[in-house]
């Protein structure tokens, strides 16, 4: 088994689950980007770090990302939307959990908008020192619940500043 890698942003480290494959971010929004393999297709989970004051508070991006999925029955994603308050490496964290159809891409994105049915999207937002740090994890719903613990462990090995 491949030893885990410490992976490090401006401010915060963190342990990368063994089985995941870090890739190289492919915009320069993103701090990390990790591919992780499933047998429903692969996730992806990607960290962003925008800088202090920026990139918005936990609950807005928790009920933007929401809104980034449909319901089968055509309801609010935010209805759905399960949130956790927690902490990672003595910093608050908000936990996010989300599943439906996910809408990716599109104009804001820089191209077109793909429909993903049966995704789960699982994410923490991290309050680092002077900003917050975003831990984003979409997927088939059964690869992110396959891979819901690594995710966990990853966020709780989540460590600030010396």
């Amino acid at each position: 088994m491949p030893t885990p890698v410490m992976s490090e942003g401006a401010a915060l480290t963190w342990t990368m689950p063994a089985d995941w494959i870090k890739e190289p971010p492919s915009n320069v929004m993103r701090q990390a980007q990790y591919r992780v393999p499933g047998s429903a297709g692969d996730g992806q989970c990607v960290v962003y770090y925008f800088g202090a004051g920026q990139g918005g508070g936990p609950e807005a991006n928790a009920q933007r990302w929401a809104d980034q999925f449909e319901q089968p029955d055509g309801g609010s994603s935010r209805d759905v939307l399960v949130t956790e308050q927690s902490e990672a490496g003595g910093m608050p964290a908000l936990l996010v959990e989300v599943t439906g159809t996910y809408k990716e891409g599109g104009m804001m994105m820089g191209g077109p908008e793909t429909s993903n049915p049966g995704f789960m999207l699982k994410a923490a937002i991290v309050q680092g020192p002077d900003a917050n740090w975003f831990f984003k994890f979409t997927g088939p719903q059964e690869t992110v619940q396959a891979n819901a613990g690594q995710f966990q462990a990853l966020v709780d090995s989540i460590q600030g500043p010396a």
